[in-house]
């Protein structure tokens, strides 16, 4: 998504950066380029638990819909949802249940919900 510039050696300033536009195929079609970057959900899932990491099923994604709660020293966190706004967790249309709470899969586990002090497993902005 990040194209190569060349310099042509008639000047002494870089050429700007330029990207493929947001939106255009990536990864053989695994993502769209977002802002110079190809964000697809498997290499989120390796970056956030290691290697051997696979996104879990549909299936876990469907979770985001729903506002489920999970009890953790005794505090109820929400373990779905789309976004948060003032502290409260909104969930996902259906349309948008891969927009919000990223779930990874390493092993047999699937559909683990990790509620971190902050939260780096939201799927990233632009992602397929």
């Amino acid at each position: 998504c990040d194209l190569p510039e060349f310099c042509t050696g008639q000047s002494a300033e870089c050429p700007t950066d330029s990207f493929q536009r947001n939106g255009h195929p990536c990864q053989n079609n695994q993502g769209y380029c977002y802002n110079g970057k190809c964000p697809i959900m498997t290499n989120q899932c390796i970056g956030l638990m290691g290697p051997g990491v696979k996104v879990s099923p549909d299936r876990c994604f469907k979770l985001n819909q729903k506002q489920r709660l999970k009890k953790t020293l005794n505090k109820s966190k929400g373990c779905g949802f789309c976004r948060e706004e003032n502290g409260a967790k909104i969930p996902c249309a259906a349309k948008d249940v891969k927009c919000g709470k990223l779930y990874c899969q390493k092993g047999k586990s699937t559909c683990i919900c990790q509620n971190l002090p902050f939260d780096r497993a939201m799927v990233e902005p632009g992602t397929k």
